[in-house]
């Protein structure tokens, strides 16, 4: 079970989400592709990286345990739940629209793969392109479901299977500046990129590397200035920056506090990454931040609202978080540059 809950993370676009950072890695060992020192933890006390706005709760907008979320080019927040729906929530607050229902149609979702109904086996990862459009991971059926910021079905690619563009267990996904898509797949652990048209560009993953980077669960919900995909391997408590090709340019190992797993990273508009932990329904502990150089420089200690995925950025300048208790909290942002 431990495993299990590490899978539940969220989703985000390289515009919609805009995980639009700045975030390069900067020092003179990340030059040659990888930092592979751990990242040194300050003797000093760490700020804050942030201060909580505003809190929704879960009941007041009438979700049922989210799952994930994605802000969209409009501002609009997209949202999965238990109840196999996206909701459309503003700026606000405001509840909008709902679409989805479980089953395997288009507009139809089934986010538990095995049939289970505990909250933390729920796989229903959701991104936001650039044009809008509304990405879902529907991993119990095997594909990624397309739709309009209205929810109207667009299409869908994938399908049940080992082959080529198929899926066992599509869960984490993006979509970045172009509209590719990117899409890990939890069972077959993979990470592929998809053309806008659904079509294979390239497959990393599942031991076809004696890199053990590239070898585990991999967990992702943007991209940094560059391009890169800001990617969480928690088989090897390791964060990477992946680049269009497919490549690793860059990694380092973050600090996991009493030996959790890192679940997942996003990146702020001055390049500061923010790295959060695993444990879910429980508390998944503090939520770390690193610099471009990938010293920590700041801790969220999660003792209030502990965090069940690391912030997203808007592209209005929108900062969003969902905390474990199923809440989701309007943050502002103190560190420099931030």
């Amino acid at each position: 079970m431990a495993r299990t809950t590490t899978r539940l993370a969220a989703a985000a676009a390289a515009a919609g989400m805009a995980v639009l950072a700045a975030g390069c890695a900067g020092t003179a060992a990340t030059a040659t592709g990888t930092n592979t020192s751990p990242a040194a933890a300050s003797s000093r006390a760490l700020p804050s990286p942030f201060t909580i706005t505003a809190r929704y709760t879960a009941k007041s907008l009438g979700l049922n345990h989210p799952a994930a979320l994605a802000v969209g080019p409009d501002g609009n927040l997209y949202v999965t739940d238990l109840s196999q729906r996206v909701t459309v929530i503003s700026p606000a607050g405001k509840v909008l629209r709902r679409w989805g229902k479980p089953g395997s149609g288009h507009d139809e979702f089934k986010f538990n793969p095995g049939g289970s109904a505990i909250p933390a086996d729920v796989h229903a990862q959701i991104a936001v392109g650039p044009d809008g459009k509304v990405y879902v991971s529907d991993s119990g059926n095997a594909r990624v479901q397309v739709f309009t910021p209205q929810g109207r079905f667009v299409r869908q690619f994938g399908s049940f299977g080992s082959g080529k563009g198929q899926f066992l267990d599509p869960y984490h996904l993006a979509v970045d500046a172009t509209g590719d898509v990117y899409v890990a797949d939890d069972q077959a652990r993979t990470l592929s990129k998809f053309s806008p048209a659904g079509k294979v560009l390239w497959t990393i993953g599942a031991g076809a590397s004696s890199d053990p980077d590239l070898t585990g669960l991999f967990k992702f919900s943007g991209f940094d200035a560059h391009g890169r995909l800001v990617v969480v391997n928690d088989a090897v408590n390791r964060v990477l920056y992946i680049d269009a090709s497919g490549h690793k340019v860059d990694a380092f190992s973050p600090i996991t506090p009493g030996g959790r797993y890192v679940c997942e990273a996003t990146v702020d508009s001055a390049g500061n990454t923010y790295v959060s932990g695993c444990a879910y329904p429980g508390p998944t502990g503090p939520t770390l931040v690193y610099d471009r150089a990938h010293r920590l420089i700041a801790k969220w200690p999660g003792t209030t609202y502990s965090l069940r995925r690391s912030p997203v950025f808007g592209p209005r300048g929108e900062v969003l978080a969902l905390a474990t208790d199923g809440s989701i909290l309007k943050l502002h942002i103190t560190l420099p540059g931030g």
